[in-house]
């Protein structure tokens, strides 16, 4: 399969030549997985594939960090990279030194996440 542009936009006729194979291939060059589409006509999948690539969905420049989609999923990592950090450690510093750097990690993840928040703020007051 050849390389599909993403970039260029095209018109909903010239999405509707293109195989139902290629706007799959579209779909998941966007970010989405072609596979979960079963069942959908081809003229559907168009119109949804034209809405998508008219209203691209915005990126934001500052996820959450340990590669999170949320907060529950956040909080549950962190405390799993702490409970690692906590059992590796343990077995080669003294427990002070252990508690120490997982309290920098968290005091990191912290100012971090305060100083993207009003980055964020002061943007949508622009």
């Amino acid at each position: 399969l050849q390389h599909i542009n993403i970039g260029a936009m095209e018109t909903k006729e010239q999405l509707r030549h293109r195989t139902v194979k290629e706007l799959k291939e579209m779909l998941r060059q966007e970010g989405y997985n072609p596979d979960d589409i079963m069942g959908v006509e081809k003229d559907e999948l168009v119109a949804k594939l034209w809405m998508l690539r008219q209203n691209p969905m915005e990126e934001d420049p500052y996820p959450l960090p340990l590669y999170s989609n949320c907060w529950a999923q956040f909080i549950l990592r962190a405390l799993f990279l702490a409970a690692i950090q906590w059992i590796i450690m343990s077995c080669f510093v003294a427990i002070h030194f252990t508690l120490l750097s997982i309290l920098s990690v968290a005091l990191i993840l912290t100012l971090r996440n305060i100083v993207v928040r009003r980055e964020k703020a002061a943007r949508r007051r622009k």
